[in-house]
């Protein structure tokens, strides 16, 4: 939270010096992609780290910053989930009169995204903590989806920029598919490959293997991200024939 205030002052700063105006949706706006990037680069190279760390041993070999970081996921989790809600309540011409009526508009608009970051503050990350350190290497393959996370949101910046008729964006958007289509969803059959070499096992006996609440996490995790590459997709090809994107399409953590 602290990040996400200073990142807004120091915007507050540029602007002025540029003698730029800005709205203050947008400038919240970059201020929650600012943070999200930082939190993605930080997870990425904790993920890289410990997958390689691991690698020797998918299943027993453990690392310390395995379960210690799960922790400071859950917390970008839950600043994210205050910070979007933030962002959408600048972003309302009337913004509704009752705090209960905020959160109901802001829950509607952003469902999807709302269930992903409690599930996984709520649910995942707590799991992760209590694995009795079984799995760290793939625990740091969860960590590593976040590589795509740059990209995903270096694409608002770009656009409360001005720059969504650049080369900068149309480069960034391919390199955001690319990224996501391989760590968030490439990463899932990655892992269950690995597993079956280990052990000898083909993918199919490996699901017969691992415990249901494996592959149950594993599932949903996997459906909003497929979700989400698809309306990528559709994004790039709408900019492709020269439709304009909106800002609702943008918005993909």
């Amino acid at each position: 939270m602290a990040l996400f205030k200073w990142s807004g002052l120091f915007l507050k700063r540029y602007f002025y010096i540029k003698e730029r105006d800005i709205s203050h949706h947008h400038l919240m706006n970059i201020c929650e992609a600012t943070v999200c990037i930082i939190q993605s680069v930080l997870t990425s190279v904790i993920g890289i780290i410990i997958v390689l760390s691991c690698h020797h041993d998918v299943m027993w070999a453990t690392n310390a910053l395995t379960s210690w970081y799960a922790l400071v996921l859950a917390s970008y989790f839950v600043h994210d989930t205050i910070a979007m809600y933030k962002v959408h309540i600048c972003s309302l011409t009337n913004v509704p009169s009752s705090f209960l009526s905020c959160v109901r508009s802001y829950v509607k608009r952003r469902a999807l995204l709302v269930a992903h970051h409690v599930v996984i503050a709520f649910i995942l990350c707590p799991v992760l903590v209590r694995r009795d350190g079984i799995g760290d290497f793939f625990v740091g393959c969860f960590y590593c989806v976040e590589l795509s996370g740059p990209f995903t949101n270096m694409r608002i910046v770009l656009s409360r920029f001005g720059l969504k008729e650049s080369k900068w964006y149309v480069l960034n958007g391919i390199a955001m598919i690319v990224s996501f289509a391989l760590c968030r969803i490439m990463v899932f059959p990655f892992m269950y490959i690995t597993y079956g070499n280990t052990y000898k096992l083909h993918v199919l006996d490996v699901i017969r293997r691992i415990p249901l609440h494996c592959n149950l996490g594993c599932l949903l995790v996997l459906l909003p991200q497929i979700h989400w590459l698809r309306l990528m997709i559709l994004g790039a090809v709408k900019l492709s024939k020269g439709k304009g994107i909106t800002e609702a399409d943008e918005k993909i953590d």
